[in-house]
C-alpha cells in the first residue's frame, strides 16, 4: 500500500522559496554597495575633523571681510571626442562692492562618484576682479569645485560649490 501525500505539502516549501529569494537580492545588494563606492571623500577624515575648529575659525574670518564672491560655469562647449571645454569665473567684490585685486586662486575639481578626473587648477586675474581659467573636463555631470583665493596677509576666500557640466 503505497502512502498518498497529503494536501499541501509543498506549502512550506514556498516559504522557503522565499527566504532564498530575500537572501539572493540582499547578497547582490551587499556585493554591490562594498564593490561600488568606497564611501571615502577625504582623505585622513579624522585629523580633518579634529582640526575642525580651525575651520570654523577660518569661516569666521573670511566672514569678516565681507567679501561677495561669484563663482560658476561661464562657457561649456562639446569638443569632438565627446569631452567638455568649459570656462570657470570668479568675481569677487569687497564689502562696498569694489573688486578685489592681488588675489592668488587655485581650483580643484573632483568628480563625487568617479575617481581619477580630479583636476587642480589656477585662476588667472582678468582685471575688475575677475579670475578664470579654461579646462578640458572628460565627463559632463556634477563637479565638486573646491576654489581658495588670497593674498598674503589676509584670510583666504573658501568656496565649495557643486557645478553642472552640460
Amino acid at each position: 500500500m503505497t502512502r498518498r501525500r497529503p494536501d499541501g505539502w509543498w506549502y512550506p516549501w514556498i516559504f522557503v522559496a522565499g527566504f532564498l529569494v530575500v537572501f539572493a537580492v540582499n547578497g547582490a545588494m551587499l556585493h554591490l554597495a562594498t564593490a561600488t563606492f568606497s564611501g571615502l571623500s577625504v582623505e585622513k577624515a579624522f585629523e580633518r575633523g579634529n582640526a575642525y575648529n580651525a575651520e570654523i575659525a577660518a569661516a569666521r574670518a573670511q566672514a569678516a571681510l565681507g567679501w561677495q564672491a561669484d563663482f560658476g560655469l561661464a562657457a561649456s562647449r562639446i569638443e569632438a571626442d565627446g569631452s567638455r571645454r568649459v570656462r570657470l569665473r570668479l568675481s569677487v567684490r569687497d564689502a562696498l562692492g569694489a573688486p578685489v585685486e592681488g588675489l592668488a586662486a587655485t581650483l580643484v575639481l573632483e568628480r563625487p562618484a568617479v575617481k581619477g578626473h580630479d583636476r587642480d587648477l589656477v585662476l588667472a586675474a582678468r582685471g575688475d576682479g575677475v579670475y578664470a581659467v579654461e579646462t578640458v573636463l572628460p565627463l559632463k555631470g556634477q563637479w565638486e569645485a573646491r576654489l581658495v583665493a588670497g593674498r598674503a596677509g589676509a584670510p583666504p576666500l573658501r568656496l565649495r560649490r557643486r557645478i553642472q557640466v552640460p
